[in-house]
């Protein structure tokens, strides 16, 4: 065969390859997060749960502080209002070895309208355990949207959630069981 021939040969069969395939069509983007599920015995579960009240020794002097200015030993990972609980947030703050939960309320605003802020518990995240994401919003309990509800989930698996009850002003230990989160703000706690 001459070189014609070969290169006649070549965009035919790529033609037909081609169409075999079918249309070249872009894969739509994803517009939802996906759907974590709870379950009764979620597996791989983490040692040392928090449970109410009991913020770590050395997390615990947060509690009280106001801010701002923000302690600078500290650096902020996240920071969000909790969804229909007026002046109430939760803050991912780091003292670059540990992980922390702070919940939030404002306590005052300046002459430009700027929040301050006061520590009001304190949720210890490090030794929660391996591979763990943060869903801090976005959960529904029993099918119902629920704003003090936040989670810890792994492979879609909720192992461990919490409210961040603004009522008592301290995060509580919830059960799992009913528990769907469904958000964008997820991120890895370790």
């Amino acid at each position: 065969m001459n070189k014609e021939t070969n290169h006649l040969l070549l965009v035919v069969i790529s033609v037909l390859l081609f169409s075999a395939c079918g249309p070249l069509e872009a894969v739509p983007a994803p517009t939802e997060a996906p759907e974590l599920i709870a379950t009764e015995n979620p597996t791989d579960m983490p040692t040392g749960v928090p449970v109410e009240g009991s913020a770590p020794e050395s997390f615990s002097s947060y509690i009280g502080l106001s801010y701002p200015p923000f302690p600078a030993s500290l650096t902020q990972d996240l920071s969000m209002l909790i969804q229909n609980k007026d002046g109430y947030g939760l803050s991912l703050v780091s003292d670059g070895t540990s992980k922390m939960l702070w919940l939030n309320k404002i306590i005052q605003y300046d002459a430009d309208g700027n929040p301050s802020w006061e520590v009001r518990d304190v949720l210890a995240l490090s030794d929660l355990g391996a591979g763990l994401t943060l869903i801090p919003d976005g959960c529904l309990l029993n099918g119902v949207p629920d704003s003090e509800i936040l989670v810890a989930a792994r492979n879609g698996v909720v192992v461990l959630a919490w409210r961040a009850n603004t009522t008592l002003d301290q995060f509580e230990v919830v059960a799992a069981d009913g528990i769907r989160c469904n958000s964008d703000k997820a991120m890895n706690i370790n």
